[in-house]
């Protein structure tokens, strides 16, 4: 969808967790409404494409297989539950597994319905991966 905008010729932008895409003169009512429907995908997208590589000589065979994959693509949940959460922490968000093991994202009045519906459907692999974090 980001690639369908900016073709279209909208610039998108991220400030504070705040998503801005202009100019005005393009935003239909049907794009802002698809723009709010897939905000935080949208986020998402905008913090891996400005998020540095951090690692690139990956430690084993597989994860060297999954660096060589196309970053910009979001094919698997694996990778959006892992841009989501950066996102999330670039945003100010607290996110934490509690000691049995339940995922808590906070403050709750900075996540929209939408943000939830999303959250929800990765939140297996949230888990996984804070519970990685958690091994280190």
């Amino acid at each position: 969808m980001v690639a369908e905008l900016r073709a279209a010729g909208l610039t998108l932008s991220a400030h504070g967790g705040k998503l801005k895409a202009g100019p005005a003169d393009l935003l239909t009512d049907e794009v802002r409404q698809s723009i709010k429907d897939r905000r935080t995908e949208i986020l998402s997208i905008l913090a891996a494409e400005s998020t540095p590589a951090v690692n690139t000589i990956p430690a084993t065979p597989m994860q060297h297989s999954a660096a060589m994959a196309p970053q910009s693509e979001f094919s698997t949940p694996d990778v959006m539950a892992e841009t989501l959460l950066t996102t999330m922490r670039q945003i100010g968000l607290r996110v934490r597994l509690t000691a049995q093991g339940e995922l808590r994202i906070g403050p709750s009045d900075m996540l929209w319905p939408y943000d939830r519906e999303f959250i929800e459907e990765l939140k297996p692999h949230l888990v996984v991966l804070l519970k990685q974090e958690q091994k280190l």
